[in-house]
């Protein structure tokens, strides 16, 4: 039996779920978004919530994403930053490719339709940013090599994903690529990073020295940049959490970075960070399991095992040792966003059936959950 909940009760709920989660996890020694996210797949199978309240959750849950990346890009050293984008790349292109075409031959070994398993090797393509984002802030990692070469990867792996995404919508719906939408969303993708790394760094560093801000304005001030960056990657067929990233990349440039990632951090963690774990964590249909055949467990085995090793030899041949290369791999596993836009999308235009479209979502709850614990226990001991 489920319970409906609106949104001031669901709210609560939720945040009682994120303070138990966090607890579990310390008792357990485990990253606190492993609570969280548990807790959320408890609780999200307990109760549903009520239609009006669900897109005020999920909104709420969608800036908890955007300030976790704002902080990433608050914490990271934007010189290593740029230095690492071409072993990066290399991390970013292996972790792509393999997985892409592991889950392609998968669906046609399993004897599906060329448009299906594509829709497949796509699935396993883009990574979650916002998982290993969070293990590495809070196991004190995000500054180090290792640390700085994963967000990077995850960051140029959501672009290519979301790319090779724009390519699969084109030729599931009118059977022919559009070449013109994907050179513009490429084009644009590299002219806004490239300006926010140049013209964006000099002309925010030159406001932050020229106005007094006070203390309490700090946060009003990160929060509008943040939300200008996110609507300008939306705006060119980028994820808003890509913004909130680089806003954070160029903010961390001034003399305000330490008082304001204070400021975020203290509403992000405090508040908008762990509604969004806990609510993926709603998102998975525990009875998904149930059906979990042959096919599914090969997947999930391929779907793991393909960006462990194409990322960790992406980041071998870059000159980073076996462990540094693991964790780089690990943390490339979790698959949310991106892989889930995909499934329903097929699903919604008739390519996938609901077994494969279930399938490609025990992917997601399988990857999600193990990375947390693994990528936790590889980091502590990097």
């Amino acid at each position: 039996m489920t319970i409906e909940l609106p949104f001031i009760p669901a709210l609560l709920l939720i945040l009682l779920a994120a303070g138990a989660g966090r607890l579990l996890s310390l008792k357990i020694n485990q990253p606190e978004i492993f609570g969280e996210l548990i807790l959320g797949m408890i609780i999200g199978n307990i109760i549903v919530l009520a239609p009006a309240a669900k897109g005020p959750v999920s909104d709420v849950a969608k800036m908890g994403i955007m300030l976790l990346l704002f902080l990433t890009g608050l914490s990271l050293d934007l010189e290593r930053f740029k230095e690492l984008v071409m072993p990066a790349s290399g991390v970013a292109v292996g972790g792509v490719i393999l997985p892409f075409i592991l889950g392609y031959l998968v669906g046609i070994n399993f004897g599906f339709t060329t448009e299906v398993a594509l829709f497949m090797g796509a699935s396993l393509v883009a990574t979650s940013v916002g998982i290993s984002a969070s293990i590495l802030q809070e196991s004190g990692k995000l500054q180090t090599r290792t640390g700085t070469l994963i967000i990077d990867s995850a960051v140029a792996d959501d672009v290519i994903g979301i790319v090779m995404m724009t390519v699969l919508f084109s030729l599931a719906t009118t059977g022919a690529l559009n070449l013109i939408d994907i050179s513009s969303l490429v084009l644009f993708s590299v002219l806004f990073f490239v300006l926010s790394l140049t013209l964006g760094v000099i002309a925010i560093k030159e406001i932050s020295q020229r106005i007094p801000i006070e203390k309490e304005n700090l946060l009003l001030g990160g929060l509008i940049i943040l939300l200008s960056f996110a609507l300008i990657t939306e705006e060119i067929g980028l994820a808003a959490v890509i913004g909130a990233f680089v806003a954070g990349l160029v903010t961390g440039q001034t003399r305000f970075v330490g008082p304001l990632t204070e400021s975020v951090s203290l509403v992000g963690r405090g508040f908008f960070i762990p509604i969004f774990f806990v609510s993926t964590g709603m998102k998975f249909d525990l009875n998904e399991f149930t059906s979990i055949g042959f096919f599914a467990v090969v997947l999930v085995t391929l779907a793991i095992a393909g960006k462990i090793m194409g990322c960790g030899l992406g980041a071998k041949l870059f000159g980073f040792n076996n462990r540094e290369s693991l964790a780089a791999g690990v943390a490339m596993v979790p698959r949310a966003e991106v892989a889930l836009i995909i499934a329903r999308f097929g699903l919604g235009n008739g390519v996938l059936d609901p077994d494969v479209f279930s399938t490609i979502l025990v992917m997601v709850i399988v990857t999600t959950l193990l990375t947390p614990p693994v990528l936790w226990r590889i980091l502590k001991e990097t």
